[in-house]
């Protein structure tokens, strides 16, 4: 009876624990210090065809296994499939938000040179096939009932809340306090549930993300269901294909004021800006277009030619150290680590894991898993095990490289090359992101399409010039007068220096509060525009972004100063000849 119910929209929310990436150490690399890092409580990529919308999910979670569980409202019967962690780590990867800065020099600099320096920051669908019984009861809300890869799930009518709660609690799917009160937005004839759990003897390691394929006018998330579990200022991210830009239909589109962003570290407080603005619109309901343009960033990046080599070549590796080095040669492990070490997924992690343990002394000892399966020929040698003869102890390997392969084409291959063939099949990529507290998921967020609307680079360009004295250099970086001008246009004057640290000022976190209707340009609800530029304008006359008071009046007669002498020393030389 502890065995609870997690409600979601995107991804999993789990009420046993905090969330995080449910992914076995050593699948992601650091994070690239140039980009902004944002931890988003729900990833989805949607795409549509012809009606057919097709969800990637991933799942985010922490605890018990025994206590893992999923639910998701459906306006049809869906297929279900399995998804890869990969996609969303290349997702994020390749549309981030980038916050670059030309920094420029005036004068003679004993600093930085006059270089250029960037800091990047940075109608219902066919029954779900499955492993398990798709009997059904007449008198019962099941549809469906089967297996796919790591989870047991089913899909249930919607009509009646007491006999799909009821058939829940039967089956073990138990649901925490305040959530009846959620599902009955979504309780009506026609409408789904798909409720899905690990199966017996798979631990969260085991979790990866669903493919769920279902009829739709629109792609939609049940914001209101998530709120059960959700955490203040929880970041949804969301992914559109398409034949043209996407935009929230029901919500409002923020364009963020740039002048708030910490230019000189890329932008790292950049979601602190995102909540800001977001909490300006009305209801708190908008989102923020990261990108909107071609799908071509995304293709042939998880699907190249010749991808994963051949299964049965796979399947005949003659041991455990040939059949790991085998993925490692052809493309299995992907990104590049913070010592240029190739890593493995999460998937793959625990399909190693599963069918090549790693020992349980080594785990004490504290070798990850990534280490220990990049160097398996070195810790399953014949010299490493002579020389730790006890950290084998009760240790054995029952090699099965069929099943062993079998098992990673289920559950990583085929899903890996289905989710690269969606950004050959459309045309156009648009990333969205907001941040949500529970008090604010009133209202389902619905995704349409505006092809006419322009598209919006995730790289942005800002300059920042020095204005050095000009004899012998002067001051550092820090200290030396500044003036900033964002990609928006934002100008900042610094005239003490940008300082060691950043304190945004006092101003807006929305440039601009639209409406993105499916035709026609956007509709301006609120432009903080003039008003921004009016108060940088005002700082920079007085109060100084950079340093104390007096505004840039030292800065100025400084500089005046140093032209006038230099000046003089000229026509003194220019006298004497």
């Amino acid at each position: 009876m502890n065995r609870w119910l997690g409600v979601v929209s995107g991804t999993l929310l789990t009420f046993a624990a905090p969330m995080r990436e449910a992914a076995a150490c050593g699948c992601f690399t650091p994070p690239d210090p140039s980009v902004p890092v944002v931890q988003a409580g729900e990833r989805i990529l949607f795409s549509m065809d012809n009606g057919n919308v097709t969800a990637h999910i991933q799942i985010q979670y922490q605890g018990n296994a025994a206590e893992f569980g999923w639910l998701l409202p459906l306006p049809s019967v869906p297929t279900l499939e399995l998804g890869v962690d990969e996609l969303f780590n290349q997702l994020t990867s390749t549309t981030q938000p980038k916050y670059r800065l030309t920094r420029k020099y005036e004068g003679n600099c004993g600093f930085g040179g006059n270089s250029r320096g960037i800091g990047g920051f940075g109608n219902s669908a066919p029954a779900a096939s499955g492993e398990g019984d798709n009997t059904t009861n007449p008198q019962s809300p099941l549809v469906i009932q089967a297996s796919i890869g790591p989870y047991d799930y089913a899909v249930l009518k919607a009509d009646s809340k007491t006999a799909m709660l009821d058939w829940l609690a039967t089956n073990r799917y138990f649901v925490p306090a305040g959530t009846d009160a959620a599902v009955n937005a979504y309780i009506h004839p026609g409408a789904y549930f798909l409720a899905l759990k690990l199966r017996s003897g798979n631990s969260t390691g085991d979790l990866q993300p669903v493919v769920v394929r279902y009829r739709s006018d629109l792609p939609m998330i049940p914001i209101v269901l998530t709120s059960v579990g959700a955490q203040p200022d929880m970041g949804i991210q969301v992914w559109m294909l398409g034949k043209g830009r996407a935009i929230p239909r029901n919500y409002y589109h923020t364009v963020i004021n740039d002048a708030l962003l910490d230019w000189n570290t890329s932008g790292a407080n950049y979601n602190d800006v995102i909540i800001k603005a977001t909490r300006e619109a009305d209801g708190r309901h908008t989102f923020v277009t990261e990108y909107a343009g071609p799908s071509t960033v995304m293709q042939k990046i998880l699907n190249p030619t010749a991808r994963f080599g051949i299964q049965t070549e796979l399947a005949a590796q003659p041991d455990a150290v040939s059949f790991v080095n085998y993925l490692f040669q052809h493309g299995y492990a992907t990104n590049t680590g913070s010592f240029g070490q190739q890593v493995l997924s999460s998937q793959i992690l625990a399909v190693l894991a599963r069918y090549i343990p790693e020992p349980a002394a080594l785990v004490t000892d504290g070798v990850q898993p990534i280490n220990f399966y990049q160097s398996l020929s070195y810790y399953l040698g014949d010299s490493f095990r002579a020389a730790n003869p006890g950290k084998f102890v009760g240790y054995t390997l029952d090699y099965k490289p069929i099943e062993m392969a079998q098992t990673l084409f289920d559950r990583v291959v085929t899903p890996t090359l289905a989710a690269g063939a969606l950004f050959d099949a459309s045309p156009y990529l648009t990333r969205l992101y907001t941040t949500l507290s529970p008090e604010q998921m009133n209202s389902d967020p619905v995704f349409s399409y505006n092809p006419s609307l322009p598209d919006w680079s995730n790289i942005h360009d800002g300059t920042l010039t020095y204005h050095c004295g000009y004899f012998g250099g002067s001051g550092s970086s820090t200290s030396t007068p500044a003036t900033l001008v964002t990609a928006s246009g934002h100008v900042l004057e610094y005239p003490y220096g940008t300082g060691t640290t950043f304190t945004p000022p006092a101003l807006p976190g929305s440039q601009v509060i639209q409406i993105l209707p499916e035709e026609g340009p956007a509709q301006t609800v609120t432009d903080n525009s003039k008003l921004i530029d009016t108060t940088l304008g005002r700082l920079s006359n007085g109060c100084s972004l950079g340093g104390g008071p007096g505004g840039n009046d030292r800065a100025s007669i400084f500089g005046t100063l140093m032209v006038m002498l230099a000046a003089g020393f000229l026509l003194r030389r220019r006298a004497r000849g």
